[in-house]
Order: C-alpha cells, then structure tokens, then sequence
C-alpha cells in the first residue's frame, strides 16, 4: 500500500528515478509536477503513468498527453513537453493540432488502402452483442468471399470506386456456369451484391468512409435483377402427390433392410414431415429428439437454426408423431445413439465427430425420378403454405400460414394477437395432415349416406311447415 507522500499531487523534480518509484495507487490518480520546466508533469493512475503538459489556451485548462513512461523516457518527454508549450505560448493547442494530423492521415489511408475488402471485414467482424451473425449469414458471407475474392472490385479502392466499377463487378457475378443455378447466377449475384451494399453502409455509418455516398445502392438502383418467382409444388398435376408419396414409400421400405442405406429410409421420412411441418432444410435435419415432446404433442425448431433467429414451437400432428415414433424405433433397433432425429452415421470432416444428416439431395432425386415430380426441400415446404391458405384445403387465414411458417416476427402487430401459437395451429396442422393423407390415399375421404326415403319424408314434411305458415 502506497504512504500518503508517494501517493499525493506534489511537485518535484521529474527524474527516472522518481518516475520508477512513483506508486501507482488503486484507485483514483495523482500528479507530480516538473520543478523545473512549469506545465510538465507525471500523472499517476491505477497501472499506468503517463507525460502531460498543462496549460490555459483562451482562459480554458488543457491537457496535452505526451506518452506513457517507460516507453518514453524523461528526457523524451522533456523535451517534448517544451515543443508543447512552445505550443501553447503561441496559442495553438497540440492536442487538436494532433487529432487533426491524424484525422489527415487516416483520411488518407481511407482514400487510398481502404479496400472493398476491407469493407467488407470490418462490417463481418463487427461487434454485434447478444444478436450475432446466425450460422446461415456465416455461411453465405462464406460464399461470397469465396467469390469475391477472384474478382477486381475486391482490392479496388472503396472510396475511389466508381458506379461503372460495381455495375461490371455485378455482371460478372451474375455469370454462372454450375448446373445448380436455376436463374443463371442472377439471384446470387442480387444476395452478393445487397450484402455488400450493406456492408458499404456500416462503413459509412462508421466513419470509414468520409463523404461517401453508398457507391452500391447508386451503381445498383435500377439495375437488380427481377428474379423469377418460384412457383412450383408436389402438386403440379391431379395425381403427382400420390406418386411422390408412394416414393417415398418404396425409398423407405428399399433402405430399411439395407445397412449401408439407412440414411436413405430416414430421409424419406424427412420429406414426409417437411411436408406436414413446412419446415426448411436445416431447420428440420438439425431437430433433436429433445426438441419433440411427445406428451405436449409439440416439435420446436431451435432459435440458432432458424432463418430469423426466432423459436419456432407448432403442433405434432398424429401422423407426424408415427412418423418420429418410427425413426426412434429403427434408430433403436439398429443400436444407434443419437441427440438428432436424422442422425449421420458418418464423421464430419470438420467437426471430426458425428452429428446430422446434411443433405438430403441424393435421396431426394431418387423420388423425383421414381415419381416423375421434380423438385427440392423447399417446394415440399411451398406446398405445405398452399394447401394451408388453399381455401378449398385447409384455408387458413394469412396470419396462421405465417405463423406456421415462421414468418412472424417479434415487432409483427398480427404476433401480439396469437399468444397460444400451438393451441391456435394445431386443428389446422391436423386438418392438414387429413387433407395429405385423402390427396395421397393413406384415409378414405368420409361420405355420408343418406337414405333417399327418409330425405324424401323430410322434404314433405318441410313443404308442409312452409305451407302452414302466414
């Protein structure tokens, strides 16, 4: 514990020595003034004693930081302190004289190194609390630096950057070769490029790029590309969601007796509950088994892997709960021990451990093929929306088709009136299911037969009431 000497404003003279036995006190801060040369001083605080100068600019006190000791040495800061009071003796005020020489120097870092790179770094790493990027953002930021990275605009200059430079970098992105784009690279390029003027927005809003405008949204403004609405379903014709079920049928009970094509029995009932949840993909291969209760009749999908980072609780329909029952049974038949509904049997290359099933496009084109109904994992959740809101369906009201789809979000006005989500759900998940298993022939539709005389009594005796009244 520092003594009351080594630990009060007083004046000395300002040696090595006396800056090595200066005690830094706990809390709070003290300051040595130079005897011989006025406005020079050590300042004492909690781990650290810095070099100051002290004078009165325009009748205001100012303080001039010179550097840290033991980085600086006395004699530095000495005669640092005199070219600082110099200074001030002429009214000027160092410490703005510095900001501004740095401001300068920064200003023209900005103009001349601050890549687009750059940009996009620092709007990828920024700081962002309890709401962080989710795994799905991580991976597209993925994909687009893999791209990026092959392109001009990438180490190009971002405050030089010219609206003819974003426009060919945007063509060029919209180019693609691989069999996978549907719309020719034209939708990635539009996801790219509207991450980027995003990212090109936090530099501004940073102050990373002084008196720019969002060169992104300028270059782009009129030039996006109208996207083509992807419209298709299982039921493309009267009998297609027959024949896809009855695929997936014979791709489960072909695997089923096949180790090497477990995988295989459980993504057929991967699509059947994709289609009956509306789940997404990832949503539905990462679901764990402690995220089905069979006792409140409930699935969750998990905050973390949904695409709007917002848990997504709904009804277990009686079908689906067959379904999950059955995975749990051949899962247990088969000896596996697993967290996840749709457990891999394989190591993952980077996690070196076993977690889910990651893609299911293999097992799926073998349906498609089988039932000759083309389509992905995101047209089964299409179709669950459409016989949902379908009046001649299900018809449910938009509110509820949003809210099965997890489109609802926190600040939604229509969230507020649909506090029991499940209770709300859950006759229309089980209308649904009803619905799917008629179209597909799993139930019989009900009819009722009337018998004809007694009709015709009935309509006899209405005419007779009608007749009767004045």
């Amino acid at each position: 514990m520092a003594d009351k000497k080594d630990s009060g404003n007083r004046e000395e003279l300002l040696t090595k020595t006396v800056a090595e036995t200066a005690q830094c006190p706990d809390k709070g801060d003290y300051t040595i003034r130079d005897t011989r040369q006025p406005g020079f001083a050590l300042r004492v605080s909690p781990g650290s004693k810095t070099w100051i100068v002290r004078r009165k600019i325009l009748g205001k006190s100012s303080r001039f930081v010179l550097g840290r000791f033991p980085d600086m040495t006395v004699d530095k800061a000495r005669s640092s302190a005199i070219k600082a009071l110099g200074q001030f003796a002429e009214g000027r005020d160092p410490t703005l004289e510095l900001a501004a020489r740095k401001k300068a120097t920064n200003d023209e870092w900005l103009r001349n190194k601050f890549t687009v790179a750059e940009m996009w770094d620092r709007y990828r790493k920024q700081p962002r609390g309890t709401s962080p990027f989710s795994q799905h953002s991580l991976k597209d930021f993925d994909r687009l630096e893999k791209r990026m990275k092959l392109d001009s605009l990438w180490n190009a200059s971002f405050f030089k950057l010219t609206e003819e430079q974003v426009l060919e970098a945007f063509n060029r992105a919209s180019v693609s070769t691989d069999r996978r784009a549907t719309n020719g690279g034209k939708t990635t390029a539009n996801h790219f490029f509207r991450l980027l003027r995003t990212a090109a927005q936090f530099a501004i809003k940073k102050g990373h790029a002084p008196d720019k405008a969002n060169i992104f949204s300028l270059a782009l403004e009129h030039n996006w590309h109208k996207n083509k609405a992807r419209k298709r379903t299982l039921v493309a014709d009267k009998g297609s969601l027959r024949r896809w079920w009855e695929a997936v049928d014979a791709l489960r009970a072909s695997a089923a007796a096949d180790k090497r094509r477990r995988s295989s029995a459980m993504l057929a009932d991967f699509q059947v509950l994709v289609l009956l949840w509306g789940g997404r993909k990832t949503e539905t291969l990462t679901l764990e088994w402690s995220d089905v209760d069979f006792a409140e009749k409930t699935v969750r999908f998990r905050a973390e892997v949904t695409k709007n980072r917002t848990e997504h609780m709904f009804p277990m329909a009686p079908h689906a709960e067959l379904v999950l029952r059955r995975l749990k049974a051949l899962q247990e038949a088969w000896g596996w021990s697993s967290a996840y509904v749709f457990p891999s049997d394989k190591t993952g290359r980077k996690t070196k451990t076993k977690t889910h099933i990651k893609e299911p496009k293999s097992a799926m084109k073998k349906v498609a093929d089988a039932a000759e109904v083309p389509f992905s994992a995101h047209d089964i959740r299409r179709t669950f929306s459409n016989l949902l809101a379908s009046a001649a369906e299900v018809g449910a009201e938009q509110a509820f088709v949003k809210m099965a789809m997890n489109h609802t979000a926190a600040d939604d006005v229509t969230a507020t009136h649909y506090l029991d989500k499940v209770g709300q759900l859950r006759p229309l998940y089980e209308k649904l299911e009803q619905v799917i298993l008629e179209k597909v022939g799993v139930l019989t539709p009900k009819t009722v037969v009337v018998d004809a005389e007694a009709f015709r009594r009935f309509l006899e005796f209405e005419r007779g009431q009608l007749a009767g009244q004045p």
